[in-house]
């Protein structure tokens, strides 16, 4: 392992495994018992989500809907909310996961990027399901995630093929689908996934291979609806080498590390929710159906804040 983070390898939590993070983290703040505390641990999650996360949809939309709750109810019955707010996310992600499993038949190849915690969940149906598939696992850099994937899966014993980014074009004529996982997906169908992810998607596009988007209704982005953009954070050098690495390069030698990017929905044939299978031009009819209207009621997450630090004030 040591070696791996020499060359840039970081254990990045999922965009899934970040929300369920966050609401243990939430959790264990409630047995303080007061709101005071609670309400800085959320301020506390919302400010490292605002400077390492800004695109992951799960855990604000995870804090949206908490922040609402303790402003109509307090902390009373809050544990047993987060609670349920867990159990609700790891049962839609494997529902969008047998979605997606859906398409997969005998004898396919696939080809994935990073380490969707969605995406690995179909996986695992597929082998249940005794599915007989291989793998195309990209090195997803920086981070190396993809290093995750192809390990999971080998686990799984499922044939699994690691390869460089850049070689992806070259092995897509091996392929039949690619699924990927998603940070966000914006009202318009436009997915935010691991840097790289757009580019696989216009090499399968270019092959006329079927690209699909795993993505629980948790992942979409309710602020673009009103046109807002969704900010994507961008690291150093240390995302791509050690101290020691960066030693032996030039002294003025500078290094620029994106983490997500866009795909426009022309380039999915398909978003697998819940809910369904959709084609990304349908999100707002999934939105409307879901929350009763388009667009849908729901409060942006700085307003919410503020009255959260005014309350917290109430108690000071």
């Amino acid at each position: 392992m040591n070696k791996l983070l020499k060359h840039g390898y970081s254990n990045r939590l999922t965009g899934t495994s970040l929300a369920l993070k966050i609401i243990d983290d939430l959790q264990n703040v409630l047995q303080e018992n007061n709101i005071d505390s609670f309400i800085n641990k959320y301020l506390e999650i919302m400010h490292f989500l605002e400077k390492e996360r800004p695109a992951s949809m799960a855990s604000w939309n995870i804090l949206r809907m908490v922040g609402e709750y303790v402003l109509s109810n307090g902390i009373s019955g809050l544990s047993k909310y987060l609670q349920h707010l867990k159990n609700k996310i790891e049962r839609d992600s494997w529902e969008a996961a047998k979605i997606a499993a859906n398409r997969v038949v005998d004898g396919d190849v696939l080809m994935t990027i990073s380490n969707s915690l969605a995406v690995r969940k179909m996986f695992k149906i597929l082998v249940d399901e005794g599915v007989k598939f291989s793998v195309y696992v990209l090195e997803s850099r920086p981070g190396m995630e993809g290093l995750d994937t192809a390990s999971y899966l080998d686990s799984l014993g499922v044939k699994t093929y690691l390869i460089v980014d850049s070689a992806a074009r070259f092995f897509m004529k091996n392929v039949k689908k690619v699924f990927v996982g998603a940070e966000a997906i914006a009202v318009n169908g436009a997915v935010v996934g691991k840097i790289g992810t757009s580019l696989l998607c216009l090499t399968a596009n270019e092959a006329r291979v079927r690209v699909f988007v795993v993505a629980p209704l948790y992942k979409f982005s309710f602020e673009t609806i009103y046109g807002e953009l969704i900010e994507l954070p961008e690291g150093g050098w240390r995302l791509l080498m050690s101290e020691d690495a960066r030693k032996t390069l030039p002294e003025n030698y500078s290094a620029r590390a994106p983490l997500y990017d866009v795909t426009p929905p022309y380039l999915i044939d398909g978003i697998a929710t819940e809910y369904g299978l959709f084609a990304p031009q349908a999100v707002p009819v999934i939105l409307r159906q879901v929350y009763g209207g388009f667009p849908p009621k729901l409060r942006p997450v700085n307003e919410i804040v503020k009255e959260l630090v005014e309350l917290r004030g109430e108690y000071r």
